[in-house]
């Protein structure tokens, strides 16, 4: 993000994904909030949870926002203990907050089903900067509510990141917050479930990611996947 704000890059919209500390809240133990999925294809690891632990939930925000355009949109997704971090974090730089929002999954995984409720919600806050008219297109009144199957498997082929979002979320999100041909931010790309979608809707799309498996994860699954 330093880069692109010392040449000046400015988005229309910035949607993304970051670590949601889960590993954290369970005391450091990678496997109490997915236990079901324990070692499963080895993607509940301690290798494969590190980008988890420790991650500070409002660290990248100030520099996020100084990249976006005065009538931008944020999509964020989250944990929901940690909305309020991220809600406070973005009002210090000059975000109005619209909404928070969530994928209603259709059939959510059974994870500990005899202890608890079965999560079958994932959140996410969405802010427009202050400025001129931001982007929103709809023609009906929308709850906020994307309801809909958890990310097919085809589009798992590869399963490296265990919570991938879906293609068909991520293509409606970015049909709403914003036009054909904007320029969207992603600031953790992971497997590139978003620029994906921003190809596939017309819009240009910038990914920022650290790890080299994912980086290299997401530029194949943009040249090689289609509607």
């Amino acid at each position: 993000m330093d880069k692109l704000i010392e040449q000046w890059v400015k988005v229309d919209a910035i949607i993304t994904d970051p670590p949601f500390n889960l590993v954290e809240k369970q005391w450091g133990n990678i496997h109490l909030f997915r236990q079901s999925l324990k070692h499963w294809r080895d993607v509940i690891t301690e290798d494969s949870m590190n980008f988890d632990k420790w991650f500070c939930q409002i660290s990248w925000i100030e520099k996020a926002c100084k990249l976006l355009k005065p009538w931008g949109n944020i999509v964020i997704f989250n944990d929901w203990e940690n909305m309020t971090d991220i809600a406070k974090e973005l009002r210090k730089n000059r975000i109005n907050v619209k909404s928070l929002n969530h994928w209603q999954k259709t059939n959510p995984l059974p994870n500990e089903w005899r202890r608890r409720f079965v999560s079958g919600r994932e959140y996410f806050l969405y802010w427009s900067k202050k400025g001129k008219t931001h982007t929103f297109n709809v023609d009906k009144v929308h709850n906020g509510c994307f309801e809909m199957w958890l990310t097919p498997w085809r589009e798992k082929k590869h399963w490296k990141h265990p919570n991938q979002k879906s293609i068909k979320l991520m293509s409606e999100i970015i049909s709403i917050v914003t036009n054909k041909w904007d320029t969207i931010l992603d600031c953790f790309a992971w497997s590139g479930s978003t620029l994906v979608a921003a190809r596939n809707t017309n819009r240009w799309y910038i990914g920022i990611e650290l790890n080299e498996e994912f980086y290299n994860l997401s530029l194949k699954r943009i040249n090689e996947w289609f509607f």
